[in-house]
């Protein structure tokens, strides 16, 4: 999966960042690199579900 970014966009500052789906599963949190906006406890685990859904199938 590594071959793949998450995208972001922050809601305070307009501005667009990527991340790679290893990375976030590595994290506790998320944050925007230019103004510090957290990305919410609940999504972060909601999308951590997700990328290890998706490394799951592509295993399969």
């Amino acid at each position: 999966m590594s071959e793949i970014d998450v995208q972001f966009t922050c809601p305070d500052c307009d501005k667009t960042f990527s991340i790679g789906p290893d990375d976030i599963l590595e994290k506790d949190s998320v944050a925007c690199p230019h103004c510090s906006c957290m990305l919410p406890e609940e999504e972060l685990r909601y999308l951590k579900i997700a990328i290890n859904y998706m490394k799951e199938k592509k295993t399969h």
